[in-house]
């Protein structure tokens, strides 16, 4: 447990750092820990016995990254063709085999892991390149953080029913609901701090936890189909890169409609 506090600490400092930096910082960090997140992911299909065409897959979500993060100095949004293409290749790719078998799965993993990673993750650097981006993006990701945190510390201290223990075994509904609380809190208090009317930061902060909450267990099923424990051994006491990423891809998505389409920023 100290280890994965230690750990926790030094990537919270790095990412708050990262997020007030924005630009490159925040692509370099979050960007190829995005990377990372979607070779483990990958490799886990791999370690399933299936065979999706991850390096293009892997080039297809850098340049969703890239694209996000300089998407105000672009005179076009490249998402669309990105996608197109990544999503029409493997088709004609099989086209020059002979066997097929297994071929329709390979290719839903494979559009599964860009749209996931590439496509959610993106809206990070979509969040900090709003008016008041700073705030915007850390409003919701310290949210997540915290979710995450006093869902495993509550989990310690009281956890005794399981919740979902068909997908991860060591969750507990006590760690869950401490996790929710604390997300909830932290977005409403700090959404009121900087200017967002507590009836509208409250609802917000319940979603933003809930949904931290869904996209941990996300994981959770995708590594209980594969057969994998845990993504990758990256970060000591947390495991790999998607096994620290994987809650925020949702949340954040759902953070930066909340952010443009009710509150007006843009």
């Amino acid at each position: 447990m100290l280890l994965r506090l230690i750990s926790a600490n030094i990537l919270v400092v790095l990412a708050a750092l990262a997020v007030w930096l924005g630009g490159w910082a925040l692509l370099a960090l979050y960007g190829v820990g995005m990377l990372i997140a979607a070779y483990e992911y990958f490799n886990m299909t791999r370690l399933g016995s299936h065979r999706p065409l991850w390096i293009p897959a892997l080039v297809a979500i850098a340049l969703l990254l890239l694209n996000a993060s300089l998407k105000p100095f672009l005179p076009y949004d490249f998402t669309a063709l990105i996608l197109v293409t990544i999503i029409s290749l493997p088709p004609m790719w099989e086209l020059s085999r002979k066997n097929h078998q297994g071929f329709l799965l390979d290719w839903a993993l494979m559009v599964l892991g860009v749209m996931y990673i590439g496509v959610l993750g993106s809206y990070m650097f979509a969040l900090r390149n709003l008016e008041n981006g700073v705030q915007l993006l850390f409003i919701p990701l310290l949210a997540t953080w915290l979710t995450d945190i006093f869902a495993y510390l509550a989990g310690r201290i009281w956890g005794k029913d399981p919740f979902f223990p068909s997908i991860s075994p060591k969750k507990t509904r006590q760690g869950a609901v401490g996790g929710i609380v604390a997300g909830t809190l932290a977005f409403t208090i700090l959404g009121s701090i900087y200017g967002i009317p507590v009836l509208l930061a409250l609802p917000g902060g319940i979603i933003i936890a809930c949904l931290t909450t869904a996209g941990d267990l996300t994981e959770s099923l995708i590594k209980r189909n594969l057969g994998v424990k845990d993504s990758g051994t990256l970060i000591a006491g947390h495991g790999g890169a998607f096994d620290r990423l994987d809650s925020m891809f949702i949340p954040l998505t759902f953070a930066y409609f909340y952010f443009t389409l009710l509150l007006g920023y843009r």
